[in-house]
């Protein structure tokens, strides 16, 4: 098998390298229009999903201890043009991971359309509101693609779906899900417009999750992790509560709480049918 040959960087003043250091932060993605994309796995997602990788950067020690290997999973996509070695020291200021497998994707970021969110019917929709954690989002991320969910929304966020620890935490699940994200007042009016179900979680009611019929097409909305769900969407949906019969926890993570809310929305269909 033909060795991996590309462009070999060496200094921290290469433009192409100063311009992905850019990428780290949510500015530079947005200036830019490209983002980070780290990992074989979450690398052969996006491009299963035929997100646009523009170029793929290789460690160098990774490159001249694993090139059968990457050869394997990436030589479809591989030209001379698109192929870039870094320097062990270079790669490890852009990876954000502690125990990176070298390689790393610069892609294209997208800005989908509400406008063009389409709602189907019996649909499972999943929403979440100003979450601040890169690393809650990705897990929100990994159980809405495992539950096949429809479509995920997320109302003003903090941290925009292209951030490497977003990525890392979601496992490249990202890439195989439907998102939207836009304000929470005209996400509200989308979704009001639409006479779905919205199921708001929030400790404040005694209405259990598991009793509200969720056959059919609905919303389930998971808020802020301190603050939870703003008014605008307590006041719309329907409240509904995980229980606590611990005797000092009063919450649960955003993620863990969407993910059960998510999983009985499938237990009840699956009885039903």
């Amino acid at each position: 098998m033909e060795s991996i040959h590309g462009v070999h960087i060496t200094s921290k003043l290469n433009p192409n390298y100063r311009q992905w250091l850019k990428l780290l932060r949510a500015h530079g993605r947005k200036r830019e229009k490209l983002f980070l994309i780290e990992g074989l796995r979450e690398l052969n997602r996006a491009l299963q999903a035929n997100v646009c990788v523009r170029a793929f950067v290789f460690q160098q020690s990774t490159l001249a201890s694993q090139n059968e290997k990457i050869q394997k999973h990436f030589s479809h996509y591989l030209g001379q043009e698109n192929c870039f070695v870094l320097a062990d020291n270079l790669f490890k200021t852009l990876s954000v991971r502690e125990n990176s497998e070298g390689v790393i994707g610069i892609a294209d970021v997208w800005e989908p359309s509400l406008d063009s969110f389409q709602i189907c019917d019996d649909g499972l929709y999943l929403l979440v509101e100003h979450l601040e954690k890169p690393g809650n989002l990705g897990a929100v991320m990994r159980s809405a693609e495992a539950t096949a969910i429809d479509g995920l929304l997320i109302a003003d966020p903090c941290v925009d779906i292209f951030n490497p620890n977003v990525i890392r935490t979601s496992q490249g699940a990202v890439f195989g899900l439907n998102v939207i994200w836009d304000t929470s007042e005209r996400i509200c009016n989308f979704l009001d417009g639409k006479n779905i179900k919205m199921l708001a979680m929030t400790p404040d009611t005694d209405l259990l999750y598991w009793d509200v019929d969720m056959t059919q097409t609905c919303v389930v909305c998971v808020g802020n992790e301190a603050h939870g769900l703003t008014p605008l969407w307590l006041e719309k949906a329907i409240k509904v509560a995980v229980p606590m019969f611990g005797r000092s926890a009063d919450s649960l993570n955003a993620g863990i709480v969407g993910s059960l809310c998510l999983y009985e929305v499938r237990r009840q269909r699956r009885c039903k049918n």
